[in-house]
C-alpha cells in the first residue's frame, strides 16, 4: 500500500517538476521573447507543433529519469507504471481542469472531462513505454518512442483545430491512440512475467 501511495506522488511530481515548474515558464519566457514571436507569425503551424513536441521532450524525459534514479525497481510488478501514470495524469487533470471548470459551459463539461480521462489513460501507456526501455534494456530508444507518441498526440491540436469538427477529431483520434496503446500495454504484461520465469528458471 505505502509504496503505491509513494508511486502515485512520485507520478504527480514528475508532472509538476516537468511542466508547471520547468517547461511553462520556459514557454512564458520564449514568448516575450520578439525572435520567437516573429518566428510563431512566419510559421505558426511549426512553431505550435514543435511546442506540443516539447511536451513530450519534457514531461518523457522527466519520467525516464525519475524511474532512473528515484524510484526503486519492484521486479515483476506491472502495477509500478500503471500507479505512477496515474499520478501523473492525474496531477496534470487537477491542475488544468479545475481552474478551468469556471470557464467550461456545462453543455461542454462532460466532453472537457472525457479529454482528461483519455489523457490520463495515454499518461499510464506511456509510463508503461518508458518502463518497458528498462525492462527490454533498450531505454534510451523506448523513450525516443513515447516522445514521439506524446509529441504527436498533442500536435493533433494545430493539425486538426482548422476543421470545423476539430473537437471531435481530436478527441476521437485520442480515443483511438488510447485504444491501441491499451493494446500494446496488455501484451506488455508478459515482459514481467518471463523476468519471474528467467530469474527462477521456471
Amino acid at each position: 500500500m505505502l509504496k503505491s501511495v509513494l508511486w502515485l506522488l512520485l507520478g504527480a511530481a514528475c508532472f509538476i517538476v516537468s511542466q508547471p515548474l520547468l517547461r511553462l515558464p520556459i514557454l512564458q519566457h520564449m514568448q516575450n521573447s520578439t525572435d520567437f514571436m516573429l518566428a510563431y507569425s512566419l510559421n505558426p503551424l511549426l512553431i505550435s507543433i514543435l511546442i506540443a513536441l516539447s511536451a513530450g521532450v519534457f514531461e518523457e524525459s522527466f519520467r525516464f529519469l525519475f524511474k532512473q534514479f528515484l524510484i526503486k525497481r519492484d521486479k515483476y510488478n506491472f502495477s509500478q507504471p500503471v500507479i505512477f501514470g496515474l499520478g501523473h495524469g492525474i496531477a496534470e487533470a487537477l491542475i488544468l481542469l479545475v481552474p478551468a471548470l469556471s470557464l467550461v459551459p456545462i453543455s461542454q463539461l462532460g466532453l472537457a472531462v472525457l479529454e482528461r480521462v483519455l489523457a490520463i489513460i495515454l499518461h499510464v501507456n506511456l509510463t508503461i513505454i518508458v518502463w518497458n526501455g528498462f525492462l527490454k534494456n533498450r531505454r534510451v530508444l523506448y523513450l525516443f518512442i513515447a516522445i514521439i507518441i506524446h509529441g504527436f498526440v498533442n500536435s493533433l491540436i494545430p493539425l486538426l483545430s482548422a476543421f470545423s469538427n476539430s473537437i471531435l477529431l481530436i478527441e476521437g483520434s485520442l480515443a483511438l491512440i488510447d485504444l491501441l496503446l491499451v493494446f500494446y500495454s496488455y501484451n506488455s504484461k508478459k515482459l514481467y512475467k518471463e523476468e519471474l520465469y528467467e530469474e527462477h528458471g521456471i
